[in-house]
């Protein structure tokens, strides 16, 4: 009856063990994926926590979550243009946020294929799909250069396209199945 109660506890113990160390484990797969990319400390801040969901965290793994984190960011973009809108300085700065909220709208819809494409490893469509959503955060900065009106949403266009690219060079790094 101890020896049983012992080795009990011996597994119990090496399962919370193990449970411990599988989000650093992940968290350090993440880390050395996204260290190839050109914003790591985005790629890694983005994805991280969401490592531990998944088995294997490889680029394709990490692809996905970048393409989710940009999701989230492009609806938090979005609800900022709105806000901002509502209070704008000048017609031309609320013309320009109306404008950024439509790109935002096509960015959803480039990054709804870019995850069909990340099923079906197809990296030439999600960097034609990356490339189509960091030119919508570039054209929502161009309409407020046009207005010479500050744009409130700036920094989270600026970290957009650099999520575009982290997922372009994430594209590249998957196998591709013949």
């Amino acid at each position: 009856m101890a020896g049983a109660r012992a080795a009990l506890i011996v597994l119990a113990a090496a399962i919370v063990t193990l449970q411990l160390a599988s989000p650093a484990t992940g968290n350090a797969a993440v880390a050395e994926v996204c260290k190839n990319t050109p914003f790591p400390d985005l790629c890694t801040g983005s994805t991280t926590k969401h490592a531990e969901k998944y088995e294997t965290v490889d680029p394709l793994t990490v692809l996905g979550m970048q393409v989710d984190a940009f999701k989230k960011r492009v609806r938090a973009a979005s609800r900022r243009a709105k806000k901002e809108a509502k209070k704008a300085a000048s017609p031309e700065q609320k013309k320009a946020l109306n404008l950024c909220k439509t790109f935002y709208l096509d960015a959803g819809d480039n990054l709804g294929a870019c995850k069909r494409a990340i099923v079906f490893k197809d990296g030439v469509t999600i960097r034609a799909t990356m490339s189509m959503a960091a030119q919508d955060m570039q054209n929502c900065d161009e309409e407020f250069r046009k207005a010479a009106a500050k744009n409130p949403v700036c920094d989270l266009n600026r970290s957009l396209v650099e999520m575009a690219e982290n997922c372009r060079v994430l594209s590249n790094m998957i196998p591709t199945t013949s």
